[in-house]
């Protein structure tokens, strides 16, 4: 990948998206995020097994090239988790275009999601993780997006025992999203996902809640989010041109 990475075409175009944001942003008190470590939502912190067995997925093609104004979401620097594999080692190029990445999908991000979260930052190293604020508290964002040819959702499921709800929804165009609501580091605490597959990809969106807060965005928000056309761009440019490495599968469930 660090060998094409200059070859590659450039990320979706989301200048009119941007151009709504600096008005957003000029209309809301920005807070700083600071860094640090979080429990956040994910299958393997459920125990869960969100993809399994082959699925041929539905080709689409590379999103068409397209220029991006300057950076606006200043990356939060997080400590790395103790035990934790640390981040692979990129060319520059490689760097430069995850990070690009992750302006963008921080640009957009803060054009959908609620005017109640007041400030959204990629971060550094770690192009799946993002950090939002709300009401003056910090919560993580994930947003992965793997290659796993061959996969598929697996059942929708209901576990009271894990305060965790699904519901499946369709997304048009052949395409299934399960929307999740799920306790997650302490039963009162609530978290919002959204599993589905693009492509070749896995696909997961969730905010996490804080140590004493439940996420600050509803499933139905983040569904709004998958809906949007622009991430949709975004899915198809990582599905042909991949930010993160193939996917392995995960135990449990």
């Amino acid at each position: 990948m660090d060998r094409t990475a200059l070859d590659l075409p450039p990320l979706p175009d989301l200048a009119p998206s941007a151009m709504r944001l600096g008005r957003r942003r000029r209309a809301r008190a920005r807070l700083t995020v600071a860094g640090g470590v979080f429990g956040t939502v994910t299958a393997a912190a459920l125990g869960l097994s969100l993809f399994s067995a082959a699925d041929p997925g539905i080709a689409l093609p590379a999103a068409p090239p397209a220029a991006f104004p300057s950076a606006y979401h200043t990356p939060v620097q997080a400590q790395p988790t103790p035990g934790q594999t640390p981040p692979e080692k990129l060319s520059d190029a490689e760097s430069a275009r995850r990070a690009q990445f992750q302006q963008q999908v921080s640009a957009l991000l803060d054009e959908l999601l609620p005017a109640t979260v007041t400030d959204i930052r990629p971060v550094a190293d770690e192009v799946s993780d993002y950090r939002i604020t709300a009401g003056g508290r910090s919560f993580p964002v994930k947003l992965s997006i793997r290659p796993a040819e061959g996969e598929r959702l697996q059942e929708c499921r209901n576990i009271p025992a894990k305060r965790m709800t699904c519901e499946k929804t369709d997304l048009g165009g052949g395409r299934i999203a399960q929307v999740y609501a799920l306790a997650a580091n302490r039963p009162e605490t609530l978290g919002s996902m959204v599993v589905t597959r693009y492509g070749r990809s896995n696909v997961l969106l969730s905010v996490s809640p804080s140590d004493t807060t439940s996420a600050p965005v509803s499933p139905g928000q983040l569904l709004t989010v998958v809906r949007d056309a622009r991430f949709t761009d975004l899915l198809t440019y990582a599905d042909a041109y991949p930010v993160q490495e193939k996917s392995t599968p995960v135990e449990g469930g």
